[in-house]
């Protein structure tokens, strides 16, 4: 999902794990929040670029 925050266009990632395999591939996490859903969870922030969708992707794949 992606939103606009602060003029910066955001991907927003709901999964932990995914969060976690992005960091490890170099991402920059931009903010975590907790989930409005589900207070138990959190939503974490990147910035959305090519490159994160490929990695996206790629964790999708797998």
């Amino acid at each position: 999902m992606i939103l606009d925050r602060k003029d910066k266009k955001s991907y927003i990632v709901y999964s932990q794990k995914m969060a976690g395999y992005l960091m490890q591939r170099g991402f920059v996490l931009i903010d975590m929040q907790p989930d409005l859903k589900n207070t138990r969870r959190n939503v974490f922030f990147f910035n959305n670029t090519p490159q994160l969708k490929s990695a996206v992707d790629e964790y999708m794949s797998r």
